[in-house]
């Protein structure tokens, strides 16, 4: 960060700890105690993804980041995909944040608490919102469906503000679309205190991808990220009230029918865990088209909180101009 840029620093930074309100996406095994540590290094919240994630690699890695930081950082679990041995994992570590997505589960929400965990909860409805705020999550994200991967239908611009006013006064923080300062700048406008970025963390050298699936979303334009319920449908995973975003590919320009796919899912199977694997089908969201190059995580916060700090000032300056 730029010495003279001031800070961007609001109360969602005091609660978790941190320094600049961005927090890196808990995208599974698409994260790395690499990324995760450098994205706190640089005052961030790096989040390790523990979904598919087996309990004695999610030990080994939370106590590499610990190795790499002494900063704050979460852990994420998808309640409607939890493994019960990975849970219990990620308490007996007792990271400083755990966060959750897709579906409230306030035991799991007391017994966080009990054991000295911040809740961060991802909802895509105004209605989860307030049910997670009602069972004591700490901070909520908004995720509008933007994002990229397991995403719902609301957009960002219409969904924040709603959840914003749902479950005020606790602290929102905004996902879906958003990739550089510009779009955090828009989201403290919305009401946010600050935002959640996937995408844009994939195209860093310490994201757990290959250089193929960087290339992607360099490469790609906003329209190159598509939603269906392809990958779930084929894969048989039941994920309720989500949809997955992910770039234009061979198999979903070939497979445009929803009927057809799931007439053939058992014999597609294999053609997509292997296009999944040759990084062929490449989960990311809109905000790719506004990705250009691969910068390291740490640079990258450094630089969005950055690029905020200055789309908020050129806001003022308009707003001083046209009074």
């Amino acid at each position: 960060m730029d010495a003279d840029a001031g800070k961007l620093a609001t109360p969602v930074c005091e609660l978790l700890g941190i320094e600049t309100p961005i927090l890196q996406g808990g995208m599974s095994v698409y994260t790395s105690a690499e990324l995760v540590a450098a994205v706190c290094e640089a005052g961030g919240l790096g989040i390790l993804g523990g979904l598919r994630r087996e309990p004695e690699v999610l030990r080994a890695d939370i106590a590499r980041i610990r190795e790499l930081t002494s900063r704050p950082f979460g852990v994420n679990h998808v309640v409607s995909q939890l493994d019960p041995a990975g849970l219990e994992a990620t308490f007996d570590e007792r990271p400083p944040v755990l966060s959750l997505s897709w579906g409230v589960d306030a035991e799991l929400f007391e017994r966080a608490r009990e054991a000295g965990m911040r809740v961060v909860h991802q909802v895509n409805s105004a209605e989860e919102a307030r049910e997670a705020a009602g069972a004591g999550a700490d901070v909520i994200v908004a995720q509008g469906s933007e994002g990229g991967g397991h995403v719902g239908f609301s957009s960002t611009m219409a969904l924040v503000p709603a959840v914003v006013d749902a479950v005020d006064p606790t602290p929102v923080v905004a996902a879906g679309g958003i990739a550089d300062g510009r779009g955090i700048a828009a989201a403290l406008m919305l009401g946010a205190q600050g935002a959640l970025l996937g995408t844009r963390f994939l195209a860093t050298p310490e994201a757990p991808v290959g250089d193929r699936f960087r290339e992607a979303i360099v490469a790609a334009s906003g329209s190159d990220a598509v939603a269906s319920t392809f990958l779930d449908d084929v894969l048989e995973i039941d994920w309720p009230g989500a949809q997955v975003r992910a770039l234009r590919n061979p198999l979903l320009e070939r497979w445009t029918e929803p009927a057809a796919w799931r007439a053939e899912a058992h014999a597609l199977q294999p053609e997509l865990m292997a296009a999944l694997q040759g990084e062929e089908f490449v989960l990311a969201g809109e905000a790719s088209g506004i990705i250009r190059e691969v910068v390291p995580a740490g640079e990258l916060v450094r630089r969005l909180t950055d690029e905020a700090l200055a789309a908020l000032r050129r806001a003022a300056r308009l707003v001083d101009g046209l009074g």
